[in-house]
């Protein structure tokens, strides 16, 4: 019998805490080894996980122990210590995912990522390349990616029910997580990570080509004293002209469905996600695909990677990781576009690679001429390629900036004048 995986987790401070914390505790070929609470006291985690869909699930670490079957260390260097795992799910608040990925990255131990897995493109290509480099597997999880409603229509579409994707809708009604450490904008990422990667992700999944701009609103409509927006509208135009819209709705105080829609429509048929079915309308008519039950896909992903049982593990990690990138930078070129009432263009271009953390500076070709005196900088990184995106206007100073977004689109390369 192969030898148990040995999986910790960082962190009683997040739904994830929980969910994977009985997931481990009931998975063949694992072996739960214990969670760090990080020095949270009873209140701050009683706090923090106090939401009604959490209330089946221990919330003190007696009864966490308990229930699992896990060992309880403080730090989590104890776990480290005296767990030795050879996986860690990192739980903490959003802003210490960085610093214990890092750290488990250099005792050479796997890491897993819940959304948001990092707050910006910076800090997460940090926790990319060192787990690249270390060869062990960093792994961001996309909830999407693995919930079978999302993953049945991506097959019809892939299939051609509808034809090519050419318009589309994204909704999602979630709660606006406040007290505790979510409402700390130092220690939270914010809702537009926490619930963008939901939506946002979905979009790219079912619309079938890459946005290229971004026009977003982000207000504060409903909720008092806090420093978020509570409701988001996104219009997104995709490489190949479709055009789609993200809503995020955080300000309902009841069910409303209706504020759930998700739909695309093709140039061959439209299709809509149920909660039991994926609903295909054509000219023929309507079939509707029952959707598959399963759970915990991304956890046995991840450790079917860190076991090294799929052909071409090291690039399906890295793909991974680009897909989180992508959907990373899609959510912030929305927020900077509703903080900047700009629209924001994700122009692509494919062919750079280069070195983590080099800045370089290039003259912009524009046609066959240089356009003098435009600088543009642009951070390479290990493994990805990049693009730019305008940042001003031509029209209002005599030279235009460029501030360059992570990505993988294609289109034309210009030339430089170094």
């Amino acid at each position: 019998m192969a030898e148990k995986l040995r999986v910790g987790i960082i962190g009683l401070v997040s739904s994830y805490s929980l969910h994977y914390g009985q997931s481990l505790s009931e998975m063949d070929g694992v072996d739960f080894v214990g969670l760090a609470h990080l020095g949270r006291d009873p209140k701050y985690i009683r706090d923090a996980l106090n939401l009604p869909w959490l209330s089946k699930y221990p919330k003190t670490l007696e009864a966490y122990a308990k229930r699992f079957g896990a060992d309880i260390y403080e730090t989590a260097n104890e776990l480290i210590d005296r767990g030795k795992p050879n996986a860690l799910c990192i739980c903490t608040e959003d802003y210490l995912h960085q610093r214990y990925a890092l750290l488990a990255i250099e005792h050479g131990i796997h890491a897993l990522l819940p959304k948001p897995f990092a707050q910006s493109i910076e800090e997460a290509e940090a926790i990319f390349s060192a787990a690249n480099e270390r060869q062990v597997v960093a792994f961001d999880v996309l909830p999407h990616r693995f919930r079978p409603p999302a993953v049945t229509a991506r097959s019809a579409i892939e299939e051609g029910a509808i034809g090519r994707p050419i318009t589309g809708h994204f909704a999602i009604a979630h709660h606006l997580t406040l007290g505790g450490w979510k409402s700390d904008t130092s220690m939270a990422a914010g809702p537009e990570l926490e619930v963008g990667f939901y939506a946002f992700d979905l979009a790219r999944m079912l619309m079938m080509s890459e946005p290229v701009s971004v026009m977003g609103l982000g207000v504060h409509l409903d909720h008092r004293g806090i420093p978020y927006i509570d409701n988001g509208k996104c219009l997104l135009t995709c490489q190949n002209g479709a055009i789609a819209s993200v809503d995020l709705v955080m300000s309902l105080h009841q069910p409303f469905a209706p504020a759930q829609t998700v739909y695309v429509v093709g140039d061959g048929g439209a299709l809509t996600l149920e909660d039991d079915a994926v609903v295909i309308h054509t000219p023929d008519g309507i079939t509707r695909r029952d959707i598959p039950k399963w759970q915990n896909g991304e956890l046995e992903t991840w450790l079917n990677l860190c076991r090294g049982r799929e052909d071409g593990c090291e690039e399906q990690t890295r793909s991974w990781q680009t897909e989180g990138l992508r959907t990373l930078d899609l959510i912030l070129a929305y927020k900077q576009s509703y903080q900047t009432s700009e629209t924001i263009c994700l122009n692509r271009w494919e062919g750079y690679h280069g070195l983590a953390g080099t800045l370089f500076c290039f003259q912009v070709a524009c046609g066959r001429r240089t356009r003098r005196g435009t600088k543009v900088y642009r951070r390479l990184s290990v493994d990805t390629r990049f693009g730019d995106e305008l940042a001003g206007s031509p029209d209002r100073t005599g030279g235009t900036s460029f501030v360059l977004r992570t990505g993988y689109y294609s289109g034309t390369v210009p030339q430089f004048d170094c």
